[in-house]
């Protein structure tokens, strides 16, 4: 097989399972602490400032979901997994400045529990594994893309870098924001989100207290983020709900 055809065949593979990328990355996760110094809990002092740069950092990338996610109509940027999408081309709003908004907010987001560690060699261990997985994602996207749209695309291309935005060319979107169809689209990612930066920082916790001769018992984690996930989590249920049971959040072409 063709090195071109090699890459499509693996990027439709990952990009069914895209979004369990965060579950490959605890395994190492787990074994950076137990072998390495954790800067969370730094001789004995918690680093707050540390869960602060965390939270930012996915917030941040959550606004970029949140961003496109309100403007894109139906059928485009979505959650799709079984095959490949596009009823149109986007090319407007962060689509005019990047072609993959969503990857660079799912990037952001899945390095904000990854921060928590303190441990920057790690943190370029999952920048990398993320461009790998990610790379022939985009390769499949593309390719696809560009058998549907031709020479629009190809002319797009030319113009818009795959994942770090250019800094000049913003075209608004010729639609408006809607905010029922960005919290239809984006309640699951922001309740990863929070769940993951919980959950992570739980696991560091826990351990550090084993490691200091605790033993395994429960570690009350930090509150900014226990009740960040209280929140989210209440959020969650009740958009779940309506979402399943009314068409409140349904839009006409988003």
């Amino acid at each position: 097989m063709a090195l071109q055809e090699e890459l499509k065949t693996q990027g439709d593979i990952l990009f069914r399972y895209r979004s369990y990328l965060p579950f490959c990355i605890l395994p190492l996760f787990i074994l950076v602490i137990l072998t390495s110094e954790t800067y969370l809990y730094c001789d004995g002092v918690y680093n707050t400032s540390l869960v602060i740069v965390a939270i930012f950092v996915g917030l941040l990338g959550q606004g970029v979901r949140i961003w496109v996610a309100g403007f894109v109509p139906r059928d485009t940027s979505g959650r799709n997994t079984r095959e490949q999408k596009a009823s149109v081309l986007n090319h407007t709003g962060l689509y005019s400045v990047c072609r993959n908004p969503l990857y660079l907010g799912n990037f952001l987001m899945m390095l904000a529990p990854i921060i928590l560690l303190g441990n920057w060699l790690f943190i370029v261990v999952f920048a990398l594994s993320f461009w790998l997985y990610y790379e022939r994602i985009i390769f499949a996207e593309e390719s696809f893309l560009r058998v549907k749209f031709g020479q629009e695309y190809i002319d797009w291309t030319l113009k818009t870098p795959p994942f770090f935005p250019k800094l000049s060319g913003y075209i608004p979107s010729d639609m408006d924001f809607s905010f029922r169809s960005m919290i239809r689209r984006e309640y699951n990612s922001f309740f990863g989100l929070t769940s993951s930066l919980f959950v992570f920082h739980y696991i560091i916790a826990v351990i550090v207290n084993w490691q200091r001769g605790g033993g395994v018992e429960f570690i009350a984690p930090d509150s900014i983020l226990t009740y960040l996930f209280i929140i989210s989590a209440v959020f969650y249920l009740l958009i779940r709900i309506m979402v399943k049971t009314t068409k409140f959040f349904e839009v006409e072409g988003r």
